[in-house]
């Protein structure tokens, strides 16, 4: 059970578009709602060219203003009818301080806009929402902002789709998805892409590499099997629970396309693999995952066993 929902807002309408669906689960689960900015500092511009004292005299005032904002977008979430919204402003490293606050308050989840499309680049669209991810230990869920200045609304998610790569680690993507969901009934597809296995010995040998068809369906058994043991394990009469392995030498494309093909309105999956291997690290399938998802994307940092 999400207990509290921390959302990182950076002044732009683009990361406001995470709001509707930070309230709409802070609503289904009964969770504290809070809104956070990272305080800016002064322009260098401001101090190179109009000097120090200069500097200093804008410098609250600029805090006043994210101040200001912050309980301005509180202000709307209230009249919509979602009470006890907090805000907070904090100073420091934009990453690292958000992380910082989420786990030291122990958030359950954040939410936040990330990668756009075309002319979107701001703030949060980029080095930082990245940055974020891969230093947060507590799940979150990523919104890709849509073009114009219309915000979609949110809803609660009644199917989502789990992507799996066999280790215990990858497996802590579940739960937090299962949270996000509605609690009456949601159905839940796990999904096991296996990479097809070349012949050994066989590759730089043609133009094209030829497949142990053997090797490779036997992976698909087992990958079957792996699934319908964790089927078993979270199925109950609230969550129905599907299966999926698809044989496909890109991971991140097959898990974008059987997402689209189940109608899953959320994405799920952990960002590192077993033993430190990296097998869902960010910057390789997660990475893509993320950045070619027209959907809602929930990410799970693991930590390295090293």
């Amino acid at each position: 059970m999400i207990k509290s929902i921390l959302v990182p807002l950076d002044g732009s309408p683009f990361a406001e578009q995470a709001l509707p669906w930070a309230a709409c689960l802070a609503k289904v689960a009964t969770a504290h709602l809070e809104l956070v900015r990272v305080h800016d500092p002064v322009p260098p511009w401001t101090i190179a060219t109009e000097g120090a004292v200069a500097a200093t005299a804008v410098d609250p005032t600029i805090r006043d203003a994210e101040e200001q904002y912050l309980a301005n977008c509180a202000a709307r979430l209230e009249e919509g009818g979602f009470t006890g919204v907090t805000h907070q402003v904090i100073e420091g490293d934009v990453s690292e301080e958000i992380a910082r606050h989420a786990e030291d308050n122990a958030f359950g989840l954040v939410v936040l806009a990330t990668h756009g499309r075309g002319a979107l680049s701001r703030l949060w669209l980029g080095s930082v929402s990245d940055a974020l991810v891969r230093r947060l230990t507590v799940p979150v869920l990523l919104i890709r902002p849509a073009e114009g200045s219309a915000i979609p609304r949110a809803e609660q998610f009644r199917k989502v789709l789990v992507a799996l790569d066999g280790s215990p680690e990858s497996e802590s993507a579940i739960a937090p998805a299962i949270a996000l969901t509605n609690p009456k009934r949601c159905d839940v597809v796990l999904l096991r892409v296996v990479p097809p296995v070349p012949i050994a010995g066989d590759a730089g040998m043609g133009a094209t590499m030829v497949m142990d068809d053997s090797v490779t369906e036997a992976l698909g058994r087992q990958a079957t099997e792996y699934l319908d043991g964790i089927a078993a394990r979270i199925r109950s009469p609230v969550v129905s629970v599907s299966t999926r392995v698809v044989v496909e030498p890109g991971v991140a494309q097959a898990v974008l396309r059987e997402a689209a093909l189940a109608g899953a309105e959320l994405v799920a999956l952990a960002t590192h693999g077993a033993r430190g291997l990296r097998r869902m690290v960010l910057g390789s399938v997660a990475d893509k995952v993320l950045r070619g998802a027209d959907r809602p994307v929930l990410l799970t940092r693991v930590p390295d066993r090293r």
